[in-house]
């Protein structure tokens, strides 16, 4: 069902980038930790942004392209890294960085998929701080 206002065959306009959806974005494209939502609301809770409007917000900025999620320990976080990569997690302290992908990961060929629309490369050990 097209947006109000928007006629047969158009697209609907932009959403409008609102304070507290700046406020979200800044946060997420200022840090490099792949944080939560809750992570986020708790950084923005001195600027009276409820956690509600942290997820909608999320939500938004990640269906637009303007962040990315990874899911890492049954948990979603989000990722202010929109180029192709994947990511290694430490087993003991559960960090989570990017990491670039085996190139050239455009190249990989599965059998039974007609085009190849994601890769998830996630890697699995103990970081050097921990070992």
């Amino acid at each position: 069902m097209p947006e109000p206002n928007v006629q047969r065959g158009e697209t609907a306009p932009a959403r409008r980038m609102t304070r507290q959806k700046q406020a979200i974005y800044d946060n997420v494209m200022n840090r490099c930790d792949h944080p939560t939502a809750q992570e986020i609301h708790h950084d923005l809770s001195p600027l009276g942004i409820g956690l509600a409007t942290v997820y909608r917000n999320l939500t938004l900025l990640a269906q637009d392209g303007s962040i990315t999620t990874v899911e890492h320990e049954g948990e979603l976080r989000y990722d202010c890294n929109n180029e192709a990569h994947g990511h290694a997690t430490c087993t003991a302290c559960g960090r989570l960085w990017d990491i670039p992908l085996p190139a050239p990961y455009d190249a990989i060929e599965a059998s039974g998929l007609v085009d190849v629309e994601q890769v998830e490369l996630t890697l699995r050990g103990v970081c050097t701080s921990c070992a």
